[in-house]
């Protein structure tokens, strides 16, 4: 499970990466991604999914759906809106 504490995330007791305003970082300072708007982006302007009602849609011909309820009983704590915490499970979850 990862856990939001302020703008710092964490799995397992162990900081795995933070937010840095739409920008997600790995613990090494590294960009992961972005998100803006329904859209989640790799660093390198790819768009990896995106969120459209109810469910978080992966991109890449495969087209997975996700239910908003898993990608938010897999991320405890933190206020944010519901883009942030889909991009933090894209790029930094299991």
């Amino acid at each position: 499970m990862i856990e939001i504490k302020g703008i710092d995330i964490w799995r397992g007791g162990q900081k795995i990466g933070w937010l840095d305003g739409y920008h997600i970082r790995a613990h090494d300072s590294k960009r992961l991604g972005y998100f803006e708007s329904n859209y989640i982006y790799g660093e390198n302007g790819h768009k990896l999914a995106y969120v459209a009602g109810d469910y978080l849609y992966s991109e890449g011909g495969n087209n997975n759906r996700i239910p908003l309820e898993k990608v938010n009983e897999e991320i405890a704590g933190g206020v944010m809106d519901e883009i942030a915490k889909c991009a933090i499970y894209v790029l930094l979850g299991d």
